[in-house]
């Protein structure tokens, strides 16, 4: 059954529509950002409605906005799309400081400010995972910039500390990483070594097509040795600064999401690592909320279910 699953899901993504197979859909930007060169990627037509992309956390290999590569060019049929690539990822610069590389509160503010500096709003914004958290943290810090609100599959906005620690998050995305941190116990740059570090966020990652691998290999060769000594120290002191890089004004911005004054939609994969109670749990904490599963999905599940979930966030936004 199993098996007869996963050939189902590969022939599904003969049909995606990605960033690869119609380059000519998405425009390479440069835009600068609190005096970081930011890179972004730019679909749609520029008279449908902005919708900004925020990705989740690096984990040392620099992975940006390639990670939408089945989303781009299909949501930008119907809105102006951006998404960008976060301080210390794709092309973008690294923070100032590299104590602060992958601090997500340090990458929240670049995004708001990134969504100012394009000058477009208020926009659509949907974040995943960390970027979720981001997501969240724009819509609390400045309402008045967003128009809806996505958060996707984020134990960063369910769970303190990320979910390190914590029972509810599946045993093979624990199991990856040292004990304790977000750093990866093994990291190799080779096409086959990126399909099995995204192995753990995926359903199926058989479906992965070598141009996406290809770019996961040039990120991981350029942004490793930047992440390796920072991100090690970030978690040097037992957990205390990686707990409190969640926190809004003292407290954990799960304990304040009820005051968010959209009401968001909140996907999740029944699959995935971050699990699916997680997400149950974060949608009934905010009011007026609509939450939505998805099977044979994990972490990644815009790639495991990249045309049900473009449909879903489509939907979402046109209703």
């Amino acid at each position: 059954m199993a098996a007869a699953t996963a050939e189902r899901t590969r022939a599904d993504a003969q049909g995606w529509r990605t960033i690869y197979d119609e380059p000519d859909a998405v425009r390479s930007r440069f835009i600068t950002v609190d005096g970081y060169r930011t890179h972004y990627r730019e679909t749609g037509d520029p008279g449908a409605p902005p919708l900004v992309l925020v990705h989740g956390a690096n984990f040392q290999v620099g992975l940006g906005s390639e990670r939408w590569f089945p989303t781009l060019v299909p949501l930008g049929e119907r809105f102006h799309v951006f998404a960008v690539d976060e301080l210390g990822g794709g092309d973008t610069d690294p923070p100032r400081d590299l104590a602060d590389l992958g601090h997500v509160r340090v990458r929240a503010e670049h995004v708001l400010a990134f969504i100012e500096a394009l000058g477009v709003g208020p926009v659509h914004l949907l974040g995943q995972s960390q970027g979720a958290w981001i997501a969240a943290y724009v819509a609390l810090r400045r309402p008045d910039l967003l128009r809806e609100l996505i958060l996707v599959d984020s134990a960063s906005l369910a769970l303190p500390a990320g979910g390190i620690g914590s029972s509810a998050v599946g045993a093979r995305y624990v199991e990856a990483f040292v004990p304790g941190t977000m750093v990866r116990s093994t990291l190799e740059t080779s096409r086959e070594g990126m399909r099995k570090w995204v192995s753990n966020m995926m359903f199926d990652a058989s479906i992965l097509p070598d141009a996406f691998l290809d770019r996961c290999v040039a990120l991981g060769t350029k942004w490793m040795p930047v992440w390796e000594e920072p991100w090690k120290a970030f978690f040097a002191d037992g957990g205390t600064r990686n707990a409190e890089q969640y926190l809004v004004d003292g407290v954990h911005i799960g304990e304040v999401v009820s005051t968010l004054r959209q009401q968001p939609l909140v996907i999740w994969g029944n699959n995935s690592v971050k699990g699916v109670d997680n997400g149950l749990a974060l949608y009934k904490r905010i009011p007026g909320a609509q939450f939505h599963v998805f099977d044979r999905a994990n972490h990644y599940l815009w790639m495991d279910q990249w045309r049900d979930f473009n449909s879903l966030v489509r939907w979402y936004l046109e209703r």
